[in-house]
């Protein structure tokens, strides 16, 4: 293969580490600022797509009245972002989806969201641990015969960051759970119907001076190069 895949990144407003971490699996990447034009035309070409970080995604759309805690992304972003996971569940096109993503996914997926830890799920661990961006705030209980175990194999770290006060509650159409943390709080999703759809809730783009979430960048990566050749 002559040129690198194409990965649709959804810009967010921490983009350096999303970028550098594709930097080092070696894809080009399109950057797109979210709710910008057609989600269709987004994806002409693209051999992969990354969903980023970023605010709450309106419960209205997953049937819901709005939690005193939520911060709304808003709905051109919110639809821009629930398009492409569609498209990208529809059409096999491979996703990693990080944190807000994660939930982006669920609820395209016909899935709903815990919208506040805290008040709603009083036992829960902190989840919203922002001492620095690579503070690592629990455990992973990794589901055997995942992607995400896949990547634990090859070396992926099993603590995890945590910056988010919303978690999945009701898993979406298509989707199954790939981790949860130590209380039972779901941390990663993957489609079981897509060579590499996967969500999860922890930041891993924040350790691309370090490596521990290496693996999993590249294991999208492969996914985004066999697309890519089976497209040539």
């Amino acid at each position: 293969m002559t040129s690198r895949p194409r990965v649709v990144y959804v810009q967010c407003s921490r983009d350096e580490d999303y970028l550098k971490s594709l930097a080092a699996v070696d894809v080009e990447v399109c950057a797109v600022a979210p709710g910008d034009g057609d989600p269709a035309r987004a994806l002409l070409g693209a051999d992969g797509v990354v969903l980023a970080g970023g605010p709450d995604v309106d419960p209205a759309l997953y049937g819901e009245g709005i939690h005193p805690t939520c911060r709304l992304a808003g709905d051109a972003r919110d639809a821009f972002e629930i398009a492409l996971a569609r498209r990208c569940l529809h059409d096999g096109v491979p996703l990693l989806a990080i944190c807000r993503g994660m939930q982006v996914l669920n609820v395209a997926a016909g899935g709903s969201l815990i919208q506040d830890l805290p008040s709603q799920v009083p036992v829960a661990l902190p989840h919203a641990v922002d001492d620095t961006l690579t503070t690592m705030a629990h455990g992973l209980d990794v589901l055997p015969g995942t992607h995400l175990a896949r990547a634990v194999s090859a070396g992926m770290a099993t603590q995890v960051n945590s910056r988010h006060h919303q978690a999945a509650k009701v898993i979406g159409d298509g989707l199954v759970v790939a981790a949860h943390a130590p209380d039972g709080i779901v941390e990663a999703i993957e489609a079981t119907s897509s060579p590499f759809c996967v969500g999860v809730q922890w930041h891993p783009e924040n350790f691309w001076k370090t490596g521990e979430f290496l693996p999993l960048f590249r294991l999208f990566a492969l996914a985004t190069e066999r697309r890519a050749l089976a497209h040539t």
